[in-house]
């Protein structure tokens, strides 16, 4: 089974370095401003990688602006398949942001040196991930990240993104609109599921 098993903000929202386990049931609770709605529209980002659809209120900034203020800011997922965890890093350049998928389970020394500094530098991280581990091109379109990990991926062009769907579906599109309207307890009919 495949599953989002863990998220990790580097530089990020507010927060210089967290690691969040996802492996399991998961009940956020807290007071009002302790990173509640963050840590959900980063995992609703994710699934839909819609940014105008995450529920954040117009009057407060913008996804990009917020999750991504620093060119050494990442939101890593890390993935668990039956053999083995991958990683989908999501960064930003030239103003918009994109994906790389690493083909392990994420390492704290991939993106952070000895004195605690976040590389800023993707090829400094990419040479601490090292020539063995699979990495990416970046993914820098939205609809091609969702057929990624949504397993629409019969293209010749997609097949080298295989191992990276959580499930193989070319007829995803209500999957991720199940997943948002459920994140931001939308109306949700059954005729739509």
């Amino acid at each position: 089974m495949r599953y989002l098993s863990k998220i990790v903000f580097l530089n990020s929202a507010h927060i210089p370095y967290a690691e969040v386990k996802l492996d399991g049931n998961v009940h956020f609770i807290g007071t009002q401003g302790v990173g509640k709605s963050t840590l959900l529209r980063a995992l609703l980002f994710f699934y839909n990688a819609d940014k105008l659809k995450l529920g954040i209120p117009k009057e407060k900034k913008s996804f990009d602006a917020f999750y991504f203020p620093y060119g050494n800011s990442y939101i890593i997922y890390e993935v668990m398949r039956e053999n083995g965890a991958y990683c989908v890093v999501a960064a930003k350049s030239q103003g918009r942001v994109f994906f790389r998928f690493v083909d392990a389970p994420f390492q704290r020394d991939w993106f952070i040196d000895g004195r605690n500094a976040v590389y800023a530098e993707w090829g400094r991280v990419r040479e601490h991930i090292g020539p063995k581990i699979q990495t990416t091109a970046q993914v820098t379109s939205y609809e091609m990240y969702r057929d990624i990990i949504f397993g629409n991926n019969r293209k010749q062009e997609m097949i080298p993104f295989r191992k990276f769907a959580i499930v193989e579906s070319a007829k995803y599109q209500n999957i991720p609109r199940t997943i948002q309207n459920v994140f931001l307890n939308s109306k949700l009919d059954a005729d739509f599921i």
